[in-house]
């Protein structure tokens, strides 16, 4: 008559739910990692790019000239000091 021992067939089980767990894990983790990695687009500078279309730019700096930009004026401290803020313990009843 074949007897099996209780701790061994508990011992199989649980080899067989770790090694279950683990290929199911792999598995997962091997589709999700795919999902979150974006392919790095590359793009080619055609030979004709250059920076003579550059040639004629010009910025406008009219509204530097303009009277409301030239009254604008600083109030306060600049950089503003920031002070001391806060708690120093944070879990003081006051």
């Amino acid at each position: 008559m074949i007897t099996t021992n209780k701790n061994s067939t508990s011992a199989v089980i649980l080899i067989a739910i770790v090694g279950l767990g683990a290929i199911v894990g792999y598995f997962y983790y091997s589709q999700a990692l795919q999902d979150q990695v974006q392919p790095f687009a590359s793009f080619e500078i055609p030979a004709n790019d250059n920076l003579i279309k550059f040639k004629d730019f010009n910025l406008d700096f009219g509204p530097f000239d303009d009277l409301q930009f030239k009254v604008l004026r600083v109030f306060g401290e600049s950089p503003v000091n920031p002070g001391a803020a806060g708690k120093s313990d944070i879990f003081a009843p006051f």
